[in-house]
């Protein structure tokens, strides 16, 4: 049995959105999280899909989205009228990397994104659509209006930059709390919600690929019962790397780094760590092929170089380091360091 819905086309979905949530529907998925183009809700025994468009469509094409159907198809009826079937699931798209260097400043605008948080974009090129990074704040502490979700994605970090929240995961135990230089991995699917913030809370997010739908999950109840440490998600298991436990280990150069676990967890998806440079000069080797390669600055202040630029660096600055392209980096700093292999 087909379960379809009707595409409605806007020039700002917020509105339509806004008007359906009062009127009892819920949020089915909405796509992609950091500036929604596209969502689909339910309610009152209707599915509604709605599209960001500047073109109104004409009175004689239906668009329905059906859970049933893995490819679209066109029907056109003896009036005239055409019908058009679009699958309710896309496929998981991988762009090819396209390695160019970026140089995010720390107050680059600022817009709202799903559940109401704000998002910045530190890599607005998103390297051919290959990553995303956000940085994404909660001004005002207290409840977060979420819901249980989960994304369609290879990979997926967030690393807690400033404050606290308060999160759960499917089948990690209860809600707990990730502090400042705290971060998880969010495996391929797994079911999670965020629950409440301190005031001012930032948080960096990376995924792979940069375009990914996002799911919510109603049916779903967290916390569940069981929890499973050895569960995984793609070959994936839940990382939480907690920055009070770290272990940190000296290079003959001077500074300091704590590994989180990530490239074990993720079987070599990514790799994640975190630098301090107390006054050092770290040097990063040239970046592999079709590797993304991302540094963004958790805390102090420096200077360096990426290939033959130099780069000033401050609190929540973000740097691609391109493939073939090395960097030198110097001062009193704290980084954050992301790796992917893109291949």
């Amino acid at each position: 049995m087909l379960t379809a819905g009707i595409v409605v086309n806007s020039n700002d979905i917020d509105v339509p959105m806004a008007y359906l949530l009062d009127q009892g529907f819920r949020v089915e998925r909405i796509f992609p999280a950091d500036s929604p183009r596209s969502a689909t809700l339910s309610g009152h025994g209707c599915r509604v899909h709605l599209e960001t468009s500047s073109i109104a469509d004409a009175d004689s094409v239906i668009r329905l989205v059906s859970d049933d159907i893995d490819r679209a198809r066109v029907e056109r009826l003896v009036d005239g009228t055409s019908i058009e079937w679009l699958p309710a699931h896309e496929p998981l798209v991988l762009p090819p990397l396209v390695s160019e260097f970026v140089h995010t400043g720390p107050s680059d605008g600022w817009h709202v994104g799903r559940a109401g948080m704000q998002y910045r974009d530190l890599v607005p090129d998103r390297q051919g659509g290959s990553v995303i990074a956000s940085h994404i704040r909660i001004p005002n502490a207290g409840p977060v209006p979420d819901y249980v979700h989960f994304h369609d994605v290879v990979f997926q970090l967030i690393f807690c930059h400033k404050g606290w929240v308060k999160v759960v995961y499917e089948d990690q135990g209860e809600p707990f709390v990730l502090e400042a230089g705290d971060c998880v991995i969010q495996p391929p699917r797994i079911r999670h919600r965020v629950l409440e913030s301190s005031d001012d809370m930032h948080v960096v997010e990376i995924g792979y690929p940069a375009e990914h739908v996002t799911y919510a999950d109603p049916s779903t109840r967290l916390p569940t019962d069981v929890r499973r440490s050895d569960r995984e998600w793609s070959g994936q298991r839940f990382v939480h790397f907690v920055a009070a436990d770290a272990t940190w280990t000296a290079n003959a150069a001077g500074w300091r780094s704590a590994d989180t676990g990530i490239r074990h967890g993720t079987a070599g998806v990514a790799d994640v760590k975190v630098h301090h440079l107390a006054e050092a000069t770290a040097i990063f080797e040239p970046v592999v092929d079709r590797e993304f390669r991302f540094l963004f600055v958790l805390d102090g202040r420096g200077s360096g170089s990426v290939g033959s630029r130099p780069v000033d660096l401050v609190e929540s600055t973000g740097l691609v380091v391109p493939v073939g392209e090395s960097a030198e980096l110097s001062g009193s700093l704290t980084l954050l360091d992301v790796s992917i292999p893109t291949s």
